[in-house]
This record gives C-alpha cells, structure tokens and sequence, in this order.
C-alpha cells in the first residue's frame, strides 16, 4: 500500500473499493487514483455484460462509501449495446456522488484471449481515430486482482508479482516487464504501419487470440474492408 501513494492502481469490483472506503478512507496509506467500471444504472443492464448478479449493487454501494470516505476516484463508463439506453442514467449516477469519469465504447477481448464480449460493442461509439503513443502502465500505474497479482495493467498480465508472498518491492521488476511486453512481436513482428498503431501490443495479442476481425483493432483490416 505504501507504493499506491506514488502509483495509481485500478480496483477489480465493488467489494474491494468498498473495503478501502471503510479503511478509514485509505488514510494510512491513500492511494493516488482508483479507477472504477461501470457497466450499467440498473442490477440488469450490468448482468447482461458481467454475468454477475451483484455487479451493480456492490458497484454502486462501493461508490457511495468512496465518496463518502473522499477518495479519489475515476469511473470508467463501458459504453455497449447492453445499456446505451441508460447512457445518461450511468452520467447522471456518477455526477451526483462528484467523480470524474470517461467513457469508453471500444470493448476488447477478455484477457484470457476469449472473445465473447466482442458482441456487445456498439458501433456509433468505437473509436478507430487515436494513435497510440505510447503507455506508462507498469511504470507509473499497475493492476492488481483481487488474489493480490500485480501486473502493468488489465490487460497485460504476464509474468505476475504476487505481491502477498513477494511484498511491494516486487513492484520494483514491474517496468522492465512491461516493456517486454510492449515490444512489436508475433502478429505485429516487422509492421511497417506500427508509427499509427491504434492499440498498444498486449492489447493485440488478445484481440489475435480471440480471432477477433483484424478491422477491430488493426490498420491492416481496414486496408481490407475498402
């Protein structure tokens, strides 16, 4: 916890930040930023895309205990087919607890290469325009599950320190990991399109596993569609 007062670090689910609010509001070891999900306004519309019956619920009742507690969050709203009905529902809930928030239409894969979650994108939301230039995950922030695994962040996840039996200074091996991991290899060896990639490596290689279509994260596929 001492290093999160340097690093932001992204919490997996409400349960966890809700756990950090009670803490004493994270005082003895306050994190620099949190970063939070949200799926939907409702328990059915966050089902629909999680699975899970309690995703909105502990969400939510995380949010609240945070805001309370005045940590320093930033909700991420995932924009999909599933709740963009309750697009300005999700805005208007996180408003009112006083987060700052993004939004995000492009879904990826599932880390483990799965690509169920494709489907739910919404088309009018997907954004093919940005460049990628570059990522200080690894270096500056780091992810952390809820069985105590660091890695650079959510997507990239190989090699991680647990940090349970390895203690923070593990933390110390994290950026020279996750700049392996950026290296242009496997799919993306010799890309003469690489200076105006739209995704970051890790964030390939999962699409690539999933057999994802190559328009949805390369420039390659949009050569193909035209």
């Amino acid at each position: 916890m001492e290093i999160e007062r340097r690093q932001g670090a992204e919490v997996p689910g409400g349960h966890a930040l809700l756990g950090l609010a009670l803490a004493d509001g994270g005082a003895h070891a306050r994190p620099h930023k949190i970063t939070v999900s949200m799926y939907g306004a409702s328990p059915e519309t966050a089902y629909a895309l999680t699975k899970t019956k309690s995703a909105f619920k502990n969400t939510y009742a995380g949010l609240v205990a945070a805001a309370e507690a005045e940590l320093p969050v930033e909700v991420t709203i995932i924009i999909t087919k599933h709740n963009i009905e309750e697009l300005d529902e999700m805005r208007a809930l996180v408003r009112d607890l006083g987060f700052p928030f993004k939004e995000f239409g492009s879904i990826s894969p599932t880390y483990t290469g799965s690509g169920s979650t494709l489907d739910s994108q919404t088309p009018g939301y997907l954004d093919k325009s940005a460049i990628f230039q570059g990522c200080l995950a690894g270096h500056t922030s780091f992810h952390v599950d809820p069985h105590g695994n660091a890695t650079m962040c959510k997507v990239g996840r190989e090699n991680p320190l647990h940090l349970i039996t390895e203690g923070p200074e593990a933390l110390l091996r994290l950026p020279e990991i996750a700049d392996a991991q950026m290296l242009r290899t496997g799919g993306c060896s010799g890309c003469k399109l690489s200076s105006t990639c739209r995704v970051c490596r890790p964030m390939a290689k999962v699409y690539q596993a999933a057999k994802a279509p190559l328009s949805y994260y390369c420039q390659h596929g949009n050569k193909e569609e035209s």
